[in-house]
């Protein structure tokens, strides 16, 4: 009979075992991807100027007519906003990724669907390809048997726990 650290033992206390190695790379590897995210903001935010330039030649070179819009108005409503819709989604991919190393198998699989979603950042640059190969390994990682076993295990204590 082999053993299995992380198998559900009813008389052990209720606190799940330590992540396992794996787990933990990714959890740390995702936090990069965190990071990532948040220097392409920052970038991004220095960017303004130019955008707001882009957007204004763009408009003389095809001789559009603005019908009285506030072009740099628009620019920088749609900087502001791509930069709070970023640092929301920054707070909750490092919530998934908190409550992912403490075995919350369900916020694994939304990292893996915000890592499949983030694919088509591949075209940003070396940045965000940098990201978005880190996603790509914390989510390999975090599907490997090893931890698989410890994500079943936490979910057994868990259910064990609700039943005492």
């Amino acid at each position: 009979m082999t053993s299995n650290p992380y198998q559900s033992n009813p008389y052990q206390s209720s606190a799940p075992a330590a992540a396992p190695r794996l787990v933990t790379i990714a959890f740390w590897l995702y936090l990069v991807t965190a990071l990532i995210h948040i220097i392409s903001i920052i970038v991004s935010a220095t960017q303004l100027p130019q955008a707001k330039q882009a957007a204004q030649d763009a408009i003389d070179r095809t001789g559009g007519s603005t019908n009285g819009i506030d072009v740099d108005a628009v620019v920088q409503a749609s900087f502001v906003a791509s930069i709070v819709v970023g640092v929301l989604f920054i707070i909750a991919f490092v919530v998934f990724d908190l409550l992912m190393r403490r075995g919350a198998n369900w916020a694994r699989i939304v990292l893996l669907i915000i890592t499949i979603l983030g694919l088509t950042g591949v075209v940003g640059g070396v940045v965000a390809i940098l990201g978005v190969l880190a996603s790509i390994v914390a989510a390999v990682l975090t599907f490997l048997p090893a931890s698989n076993a410890w994500f079943r295990a936490v979910k057994e204590r868990k259910l064990a726990a609700k039943q005492r």
